[in-house]
């Protein structure tokens, strides 16, 4: 009896197989078909701007954020590509999207020692007087990091120059602690113009 039941087996199995794999539409499966997002990102690193408007078109989110919590603007912004920062904006790009842990888009480009798209940050929304765990503001890590052409740019827009981080300080506060001396004048210069 139990030599019977083993002999059914093989063919039911084969027949349920073919049944499954008979009913279903022939796909084909492609990166662009799977993980959207993930291509999309891709794509942004490599600054790949018609693999990027594919992407878009096959409605890749734009805000995603990948494993290390970063969003596209990031990638643009690591690799100074305005143009790509432009199309991912007029895409719908959030400049005010918080990444890592708890920073501005603005905050991680001047801590990267970048400055050329601040403008554009800027001209996008972004709050200048954000401010990070610790209080500081991209204003504060510009001096702290000695990025000079950021402090430059930053002391020019309209923020609160009262503001301070969590510990009391102020941008006056980091300018002094500084040992770049064009970076003490330009801040000092904003308390004489008070």
């Amino acid at each position: 009896m139990n030599k019977k039941i083993i002999e059914k087996k093989p063919y039911f199995f084969f027949f349920f197989i073919t049944i499954i794999f008979l009913n279903k539409p022939v796909i084909s499966i492609d990166d662009s078909d799977v993980l959207i997002d993930r291509v999309f990102m891709t794509a942004v690193k490599k600054s790949n701007y018609k693999k990027v408007e594919e992407m878009l078109d096959k409605d890749a989110a734009v805000n995603y954020k990948d494993s290390k919590n970063l969003v596209a603007l990031s990638y643009a912004l690591l690799n100074d590509d305005r143009k790509m920062f432009n199309l991912l904006v007029s895409n719908g790009a959030n400049t005010k999207v918080t990444i890592l842990n708890k920073t501005s888009l603005l905050i991680y480009y001047v801590n990267i020692q970048k400055y050329s798209l601040i403008e554009d940050l800027v001209k996008s929304g972004i709050d200048l007087n954000f401010q990070d765990k610790l209080g500081m503001t991209a204003l504060m890590h510009s001096i702290e990091k000695g990025n000079v052409n950021a402090v430059n740019l930053l002391v020019r827009e309209n923020f609160d120059k009262d503001l301070t981080d969590f510990s009391g300080k102020t941008i006056f506060d980091y300018a002094d602690s500084s040992r770049n001396l064009l970076i003490k004048k330009m801040v000092k210069s904003l308390n004489v113009s008070n």
